[in-house]
């Protein structure tokens, strides 16, 4: 990799997935020996559960962690947000927009491919819920001369443990829209405002 890349070291090396086919200790163990020879400057995992973090952590800890968390998958907040707190352990959200799906535009007149995966990982939302949930947040994103998906993936960047929101883009228009997004900045009442439409999800 060093040398595909042309560099000394990788600022951060992220494990994929959990390998189940090796403990996890072992996995920390040559991490860590990446780090000590100075090849990676940081060692993360994606996709670890709590449990699987604790057992990272008896070699080392973690910098990064990257799960899924939107305003449609707020799961980690109970257990994982807490822990991550606790042990200063970053945190990457991949799929804030969940696929698209946040971005507003499949419920105005975009429409997805017949062999499109989204057609039935959508499935697993209420379609009504969830455009309703974005009808009452238009209007804050247009008083801010942003799209919703801006908007959205600022609320993610605001969120407690929240380090750094995964979003992904067809092309480059859509990577320097995602990316003006930090431009935006929510007052607590606009985050209390937004907490009160998702909790009638």
């Amino acid at each position: 990799c060093l040398q595909r890349l042309r560099t000394d070291y990788i600022d951060l090396l992220q494990l994929h997935w959990p390998d189940a086919t090796t403990p996890i200790d072992e996995t920390m163990l040559a991490l860590q020996q990446l780090l000590q020879q100075g090849k990676i400057r940081a060692a993360g995992v994606s996709n670890y559960s709590v449990v699987q973090l604790q057992d990272a952590g008896k070699a080392i800890t973690p910098a990064s962690n990257q799960v899924p968390y939107s305003m449609l998958n707020r799961s980690i907040e109970k257990e994982m947000v807490p822990y991550v707190r606790e042990k200063n352990i970053g945190t990457i959200a991949y799929s804030p927009l969940e696929r698209g799906l946040l971005s507003g535009k499949y419920f105005s007149g975009a429409k997805l491919k017949d062999d499109d995966h989204r057609n039935g990982y959508f499935g697993q939302f209420d379609p009504e819920a969830v455009k309703t949930l974005l009808t009452a947040l238009a209007p804050l994103a247009e008083d801010k001369g942003a799209s919703l998906a801006r908007l959205v993936l600022r609320w993610t960047t605001q969120q407690p443990g929240i380090t750094v929101a995964l979003a992904g883009a067809r092309n480059a228009e859509q990577a320097a829209s995602n990316a003006k997004s930090m431009d935006l900045t929510l007052t607590q009442q606009e985050l209390d405002f937004i907490q009160a439409q998702l909790q009638q999800l």
